[in-house]
C-alpha cells in the first residue's frame, strides 16, 4: 500500500496529515513575512510593495495550485469552491481589522450618559 495511495486513508489519518500540513504553513508563514521584510530593506522597495507583491504572490499560490490540479482531475466544485472560500476568507480577515478601529473609534466618541 503506497503513503500516496489517499483513497484508501481512514479519516483520522486525514486530519492528522491536514493539521501537520496546516502547522507546515503557518510555520512558514511567520517565517517568509520575515524573509519579505529583509528583501525589502535590501531591495529598497519599500515594505507595501514588496510584501504587496511577494506575499500576496505566496498566499495566493497555495489555492492556486489547488484549484488547478482539482480542475485538472475533473473536480470543478472543489476547484470553483476554493476560489471563492479564499476570496471570502481574504476578505473577512482584512475587513475584520477595518471593523474593529471603526468600533473602536466610535465608542471614544460616543457621549457618556453621567450618573
Amino acid at each position: 500500500m503506497p503513503i500516496m495511495d489517499l483513497d484508501s486513508w481512514t479519516l483520522s489519518q486525514s486530519i492528522v496529515v491536514f493539521s501537520v500540513c496546516a502547522l507546515v504553513i503557518a510555520i512558514a508563514g511567520t517565517r517568509i513575512t520575515r524573509v519579505v521584510d529583509q528583501l525589502a530593506d535590501r531591495t529598497g522597495l519599500g515594505e507595501a510593495t514588496t510584501g504587496a507583491v511577494l506575499l500576496g504572490a505566496a498566499t495566493s499560490l497555495s489555492g492556486s495550485v489547488l484549484s488547478v490540479t482539482a480542475a485538472y482531475r475533473g473536480q470543478p466544485e472543489l476547484a470553483v469552491s476554493n476560489a471563492l472560500g479564499g476570496i471570502a476568507v481574504q476578505t473577512f480577515s482584512w475587513l475584520l481589522p477595518i471593523w474593529s478601529t471603526v468600533v473602536q473609534t466610535w465608542n471614544m466618541r460616543r457621549p457618556r450618559l453621567r450618573t
